[in-house]
């Protein structure tokens, strides 16, 4: 890692990776940075532990938490859902996945460095206000319930299924999910930000048409129970 981009990365304790374009409602990547010791410097976070779902070796989809001296190969497969960072002082920062890889990088004795890398966008949350990115987490996670309902598997299996199909995949399917929910009952939620996200979703859609990126035919949900790409 280049010298500027870790002295950022020090001070900062974590920071996303630009977006694919201006509208995009989620990031490209995540790093986050993690000290073997509390820092003595003044920092604006100093993250602590990692709390994820990864794909472990045997194929099973387990919770994680981990920290700066926990074993970690040179890269895990991560599952879709919540990632949550907690610092030295107890302070919580989510995000939202739809799956995709995570590497680990000893930078100077003191210090690893998280990278996590996604083909679909990375959903900072925020507790502090409502976004359209918050929104959509919560629309997606309670489809993904009614998914595993369907689908009558216990939570493990669940998530080892759904970690199997391609993020971008998962996440157009569950875009195009959210926005057909939002179609059949826009009169029950005629507030302006439900009448924010469904934008943000139609800009997103429109710009992966708009340069090829889509994919055709459009992914659904009950299909993916077999990992089929669309």
């Amino acid at each position: 890692m280049d010298a500027t981009r870790l002295n950022k990365l020090e001070n900062l304790g974590f920071f996303t990776l630009p977006p694919r374009h201006e509208h995009c409602i989620g990031y490209t990547g995540l790093l986050i940075l993690m000290r073997h010791k509390p820092t003595s410097q003044q920092v604006t976070i100093d993250p602590r532990t990692i709390h994820m779902r990864l794909l472990d070796w045997d194929g099973k989809a387990h919770l994680t938490t981990f920290k700066n001296t926990t074993p970690f190969p040179m890269s895990r497969i991560v599952c879709p859902g919540k990632i949550t960072i907690q610092d030295q002082a107890g302070q919580h920062f989510s995000f939202f996945v739809f799956g995709g890889s995570l590497e680990a990088h000893d930078e100077t004795p003191d210090e690893k460095v998280y990278t996590l890398h996604s083909t679909a966008p990375i959903l900072e949350l925020t507790s502090r206000k409502t976004t359209s990115a918050n929104l959509f987490a919560n629309e997606v996670e309670a489809l993904w319930a009614e998914l595993q309902m369907s689908w009558g598997l216990n939570d493990e299996n669940f998530w080892r299924q759904l970690t199997k199909v391609h993020p971008f995949h998962l996440y157009a399917a569950s875009l195009t999910a959210v926005l057909n929910r939002y179609d059949q009952a826009s009169s029950l939620n005629p507030s302006l930000r439900w009448q924010s996200l469904r934008n943000a979703l139609q800009l997103e859609q429109s710009w992966l048409q708009s340069v090829g990126q889509w994919p055709e035919p459009t992914p659904t949900l009950n299909k993916l129970r077999t990992g089929l790409n669309p």
